[in-house]
C-alpha cells in the first residue's frame, strides 16, 4: 500500500512540475512586457533632411553639387550613394543643431532622399541611430 502511495506521489509530482515550469514561463514574460511597451512609449520626433552621410558630414550639397555639376540636392544624393567609391548611406540631418542621425530603415529612407522630413522613431545614442517607426515629409513653407 505504501509503495502505491509513494508511486502516486511521485506520478503526480513528475506531472505538476512541467504545469509549473509553464506557469513560471509566462509570468515571467507578463513581468518582462511593461519593459518593452516602456521602450515603445520613448519614441520620439526628429526633424530634418534625408541626405546621403558624405554631405551630412560636410553640412549641406553644395560642395558636391559643385564639384559634379549636379543641379538638385536629391541628384546629389542620388550620385553620392550610388556612384562614389564608397558607397554611402541615408542619414538624417538636421542643419539647426548639426547633428547626423543614421537611420536604421534605409528603404523607408530612400522614398525621402532630400526632403525635410519628421522621422519618428527611438534614438539610440550609443550608435546615432533611430529606429524608424514612421518618416513624413515636412512642408517647406
Amino acid at each position: 500500500m505504501k509503495a502505491r502511495v509513494l508511486q502516486s506521489t511521485s506520478l503526480v509530482t513528475m506531472l505538476a512540475l512541467p504545469i509549473v515550469s509553464l506557469v513560471s514561463v509566462g509570468t515571467l514574460r507578463q513581468n518582462a512586457a511593461p519593459k518593452n511597451e516602456a521602450k515603445a512609449a520613448a519614441a520620439s520626433a526628429f526633424e530634418g533632411e534625408i541626405m546621403d552621410n558624405d554631405c551630412a558630414q560636410m553640412g549641406s550639397h553644395e560642395m558636391t553639387m559643385k564639384d559634379t555639376s549636379l543641379a538638385t540636392p536629391d541628384l546629389c544624393t542620388t550620385y553620392c550613394l550610388r556612384f562614389k567609391k564608397t558607397p554611402g548611406k541615408y542619414v538624417l540631418y538636421n542643419a539647426a543643431t548639426k547633428m547626423i542621425y543614421q537611420l536604421d530603415n534605409q528603404q523607408e529612407a530612400s522614398f525621402f532622399a532630400a526632403r525635410k522630413v519628421k522621422v519618428t522613431g527611438t534614438y539610440d545614442q550609443a550608435t546615432k541611430m533611430i529606429r524608424v517607426t514612421d518618416i513624413t515629409s515636412r512642408s517647406t513653407s
